[in-house]
């Protein structure tokens, strides 16, 4: 076919983030995969970098301070970054309303990670914060997808 028609609804927690595969990486033929992420205020991401895909993020609702190596940029609705591959950065997201936002990653596989570390169970909201199990295999996982988790700054 000349197109593809991904229709899945399916809702994972990923680390206390509802995440929705919009395109997979078998969908593209590993060329990007593009996630719609829901995250409730106050939530953060670890720092950490990706040796792989570059990473733009669209920001449909909410507001999120951004880390990218040593800058902070805040992204408010309807704004767009790009994150390039081996430079550390942060999401967090601030404001009182969930951010919601577009995560396209070329090429594909980041949705392979989340799929390898989603939550079973539950994706009511707010998402349940991630449990020592969880970030254990995050952890154990990072490696397999390239991604390098950083302690925080002291």
């Amino acid at each position: 076919a000349m197109y593809t028609i991904h229709r899945s609804t399916r809702q994972v927690n990923f680390t206390g983030s509802l995440v929705r595969t919009l395109m997979s990486s078998d969908d593209t033929g590993g060329a990007f995969c593009l996630q719609e992420f829901c995250s409730p205020p106050g939530r953060s991401t670890p720092r950490h970098m990706h040796d792989r895909e570059e990473e733009t993020i669209h920001l449909l609702e909410g507001s999120l301070d951004i880390e990218v190596g040593d800058e902070k940029i805040s992204l408010n609705a309807g704004e767009t970054i790009l994150l390039p591959r081996k430079v550390p950065h942060r999401l967090t997201m601030t404001g009182d309303v969930p951010a919601r936002y577009l995560a396209l990653c070329i090429p594909a596989g980041f949705d392979q990670f989340v799929e390898a570390c989603a939550s079973a169970g539950e994706t009511s909201w707010p998402p349940a914060p991630p449990s020592a199990e969880d970030i254990a295999r995050l952890k154990s996982e990072c490696t397999r997808f390239g991604i390098t988790l950083f302690p925080p700054k002291a």
